[in-house]
């Protein structure tokens, strides 16, 4: 990420499950954000997809050590494909690679006076086995998932790129295959992204498989208040991001799973999940009132008695919208979680996050469960109790100043983030290091104190 908020030349190698520590405004949210921003532009014009997102679309641009605005934003991400992908209208086709990159910069211009935003370069290009570095939780792949989610098919050129021909600027597309014809598309004035305008599996594979991973992104900042609600029967099938609908989601989950042997179908591992995370919870269920056309919660409790979602507590409220995601069939990849500490007793909040660790796809492990989605969870905290139950899976989030040269009292600010078992080497080596210099400085001290007692002598 560079040009973006507080990112400047930023880079980051994320695990299936990446929990974001650091302190208010050490730029956790803005790689949100970033992410959300990425998701956006792959369905959405450049200025709609910048909206929702915290600040006008000018504030998202990276404010120089100078005063000025930058006028640029670039993003690159390292994607992971399902080896099938299916659009809409139930299209299927095969992946022969899985392992992609895409790039897209923005740019910003003003004409007649209105500030105006462009995609200025974009790229999707496929990741070779020999050039990959990817070592998720530091370790390596392991055999039985490369076999079966990384086909190595080979292909010279990239599915999209960007080229000048004449002095203009053009984004070229290619089929799939060796002998796939190429499209052209002028970029001179290209006010969405080449990625948002594939729709349809058939011609563009890959370009569509990409597409549906990036604006499958969900982005979570559960509100209980909003939660409480019963939900409209018209409401939203798709989980809202502050969980306002998630009875109606709940509802639309149980009659998409059901089966003649599982009547409650997902909702029963729901409610298992629920139990073993809230002591005193026995039973869940969802309600359709047909009079007042809304859906609701009820929870029963180990006393017997039931409440609905209004008497509920904040963190069990927050523990089920998440649940109602994770068990989702309609819900695979990327999922972006705002603070999972909020309305959490410190002792489920360690078994919340186990649970949320395990939730996630496992390269490295050597059981492969072919039906299992894809998912990948980024959790945003200001908890160190949150940290310290997935300590492999922690990375530190700061903000750097350094004074920038030729600007008297200018100070050039940006966020870092490293992994925790990076840092803790490095703390390590500190203390190593201080040990020894201590050590030295004793010695020292004991030569010249037998030197002045030779000298006596």
């Amino acid at each position: 990420i560079d040009g973006f908020k507080s990112f400047e030349g930023f880079a980051l190698n994320l695990p299936p499950f990446a929990v974001i520590l650091g302190p208010n405004a050490s730029g956790k949210s803005n790689l949100f954000d970033a992410l959300r921003l990425i998701s956006r532009l792959a369905t959405n014009d450049v200025r709609t997809a910048m909206k929702e997102l915290r600040g006008e679309p000018l504030e998202l641009f990276r404010r120089l050590p100078d005063g000025r605005i930058a006028n640029r934003m670039a993003f690159a991400i390292e994607t992971l494909l399902e080896p099938t992908v299916r659009d809409d209208f139930g299209e299927e086709r095969s992946l022969s690679l899985t392992r992609l990159r895409y790039e897209i910069t923005i740019i910003r211009r003003e004409e007649d006076s209105i500030e105006r935003f462009f995609v200025q370069h974009e790229r999707a290009a496929p990741i070779f086995k020999k050039d990959d570095r990817w070592l998720p939780y530091g370790r390596a792949i392991s055999k039985e998932f490369r076999e079966r989610f990384f086909p190595q098919i080979m292909r010279r050129t990239d599915f999209l790129e960007t080229s000048e021909r004449g002095g203009k600027r053009f984004f070229m597309q290619r089929q799939d295959g060796k002998a796939g014809r190429s499209r052209d598309l002028p970029a001179q004035q290209a006010h969405a992204s080449v990625l948002s305008s594939i729709t349809l599996v058939q011609e563009f594979p890959h370009l569509y498989a990409l597409r549906r991973e990036l604006a499958g992104l969900r982005y979570l900042q559960l509100d209980a208040a909003a939660e409480r609600l019963p939900s409209p029967t018209d409401a939203s099938e798709v989980l809202e991001r502050d969980g306002r609908n998630v009875a109606a989601v709940l509802y639309r989950v149980r009659a998409e799973t059901a089966t003649a042997e599982s009547p409650d179908g997902a909702l029963s591992d729901i409610r298992a999940d629920l139990v073993a995370l809230v002591p005193g919870v026995t039973d869940l269920a969802v309600v359709r009132d047909e009079e007042k056309r809304e859906y609701r919660l009820e929870i029963m409790m180990r006393d017997g008695q039931i409440f609905n979602s209004r008497v509920l507590s904040d963190g069990t409220l927050r523990i089920l919208a998440l649940l109602t995601l994770l068990h989702d069939p309609r819900h695979q990849g990327v999922l972006c979680f705002e603070e999972p500490e909020n309305g959490v007793h410190q002792t489920r909040l360690q078994k919340l996050m186990a649970f949320l660790e395990e939730a996630c796809t496992d390269p490295t492990s050597e059981v492969v469960e072919p039906d299992r989605p894809f998912r990948q969870i980024i959790v945003n905290t200001h908890s160190s109790i949150a940290a310290s139950a997935v300590r492999r899976s922690v990375i530190l989030a700061s903000r750097s100043e350094v004074v920038e040269p030729g600007l008297a009292g200018a100070l050039r600010s940006r966020t870092t983030m490293d992994p925790y078992e990076l840092m803790e080497q490095e703390e390590l080596f500190d203390q190593d290091l201080k040990a020894h210099r201590a050590t030295r400085h004793r010695i020292e001290q004991f030569l010249a104190a037998s030197e002045l007692a030779e000298r006596a002598t």
